[in-house]
């Protein structure tokens, strides 16, 4: 596997060691590697964009760019900005994130924001993240060995035809002894391990109180046996696929697509308005 481009983003930031990483990686993978991360960290971000400020870009050498601005503002320009001559990347890569993005945290992670973010234009976007037993002890042992062969293995069993849909995939690393994984498991996303939003009140110098977001957790919880959670517990490199849509297939199918239901409008609301 050699790529013309690839494009590199995460949500921890431009100085991120998991950027490193990732960007080690891509220099594997491709001719061209070109770096647009974020200024800041941006984790929980999801697909945000900044539409209320300007964007500020600011080069660290050669293809190598902060962005004031999310995860999915720095696909934009990457995408928009002019700055790769407006050549398209053959591939996005998104982290390393330290830390999981399993369960219910999917839907709300920056790296993968980024990844369906470039999804949304057609790009193959793989977002890369790394779990740890010690957030103080940095160690992306495992994704250096595996995330080659991961991508490598997914990128020659891909249908070509799927590119132009989007095709992402969310990529979730144990941490453990390298020479102990498992293997790759396909996997999908289960709900349950976020059990509900924890608001931490502190007081400012001045007594004012402001909150921390947090949440109450509950991981050990899950054990569906297909889920991203078990597959790491068992030792697994899991592999779950993304999709842009948003849309519930199975419950629209159920009520029937095209399907019109007749409706009554609201008499009282009406009455109100007409005093």
């Amino acid at each position: 596997m050699k790529l013309e481009r690839i494009v590199v983003t995460n949500d921890d930031g431009i100085g991120a060691p998991g950027l490193a990483v990732a960007e080690r990686l891509a220099g594997m993978l491709a001719d061209e590697v070109w770096v647009f991360a974020p200024a800041t960290d941006q984790s929980g971000m999801a697909q945000a964009l900044s539409m209320h400020h300007p964007l500020r870009v600011h080069e660290h050498g050669g293809r190598r760019y902060s962005v004031t601005g999310t995860p999915a503002d720095c696909v934009m320009v990457a995408l928009g900005a002019g700055l790769m001559g407006g050549a398209r990347p053959g591939l996005v890569l998104s982290g390393v994130n330290w830390g999981h993005n399993l369960s219910d945290s999917v839907m709300y992670s920056g790296t993968v924001g980024a990844a369906v973010a470039a999804a949304h234009f057609g790009l193959p976007a793989i977002a890369l993240s790394q779990a740890f037993t010690d957030c103080r002890a940095f160690d992306f042992s495992v994704a250096e060995t595996w995330a080659r062969p991961v991508i490598e293995a997914l990128w020659a069993a891909r249908d070509p035809e799927d590119d132009p849909h989007g095709n992402a995939w969310n990529i979730n690393f144990p941490m453990r002894d390298p020479a102990t994984v498992a293997g790759l498991r396909f996997t999908r996303q289960v709900g349950g391990s976020m059990i509900a939003p924890r608001l931490v009140e502190q007081r400012d110098s001045r007594g004012q109180a402001y909150r921390w977001m947090a949440f109450e957790r509950g991981l050990e919880r899950v054990d569906h046996a297909d889920s991203d959670v078990v597959a790491l517990r068992d030792g697994y490199v899991s592999a779950m696929p993304l999709k842009r849509e948003r849309c519930d297939e199975a419950r629209l199918a159920a009520i029937g697509v095209g399907r019109e239901w007749a409706l009554a409008p609201d008499v009282s609301t009406a009455a109100r308005k007409s005093r």
